[in-house]
């Protein structure tokens, strides 16, 4: 059995609220989340916390 040397963490969207799991590295789901430098921007000057993925997907889009 394989084990992960990265800890998963539950966390809560704090922009949704939603619950999604955080790995804390760059084997992370969020790594491969292609953001504009825009939406890097805001997200640097309105959160403080990682945001599940459809949060980040919408944020992108907008």
């Amino acid at each position: 059995m394989e084990v992960s040397r990265f800890l998963t963490m539950k966390k809560t969207c704090p922009r949704c609220g939603k619950e999604f799991e955080c790995v804390h590295s760059v084997d992370c789901w969020c790594v491969k989340v292609k953001l504009a430098d825009a939406t890097k921007a805001y997200l640097k000057e309105h959160y403080s916390d990682c945001l599940c993925k459809d949060c980040l997907e919408k944020l992108n889009a907008q």
